[in-house]
């Protein structure tokens, strides 16, 4: 009986001298000559597709970008009113940026008291609307940069 240290170390279980392996032609990788090229217009359309693609997912981003820097420009507006702080120069630059964003909503709801505080409900419906509105635009251009 032979050991295993016996054996020749450059004996391989497959060689082509010793062995001939059941399914050769399956398991021999392919070689390169015999694969198909795919042709250069289909080659060119996908990577105009990947590019657009691309240009989509970007604009998503700044999508998800802006709304986040709306939502906190709203949300110092909504405090700012909550609070009375209407007097100082923040706010009025504040107030400044956001009122043509908020213009379509201004005479939604008056200010309402609230145990000595002002609720703004029209600025908390425009978060909404504008959460929304961009949630929407983005569930679109996701749908648009999947590859086919």
């Amino acid at each position: 009986m032979q050991r295993w240290s016996d054996v020749d170390e450059n004996y391989v279980l497959y060689d082509d001298d010793r062995t001939d392996p059941a399914l050769r032609g399956v398991t021999a990788p392919i070689a390169g000559t015999l694969v198909l090229r795919e042709p250069w217009m289909r080659r060119g359309l996908r990577a105009i597709g990947r590019f657009f693609a691309a240009i989509i997912r970007k604009i998503n981003q700044i999508l998800g970008l802006a709304l986040t820097v709306l939502e906190l420009l709203f949300i110092a507006r909504f405090l700012l009113i909550f609070f009375d702080l209407t007097a100082s120069l923040f706010a009025h630059w504040i107030f400044t940026i956001s009122a043509p964003l908020i213009l379509p909503f201004n005479d939604l709801s008056p200010i309402l008291p609230y145990q000595g505080f002002n609720v703004d409900v029209s600025t908390l419906v425009a978060m909404v609307v504008y959460a929304i509105a961009v949630i929407i635009v983005r569930r679109f251009l996701g749908l648009l940069a999947r590859p086919w």
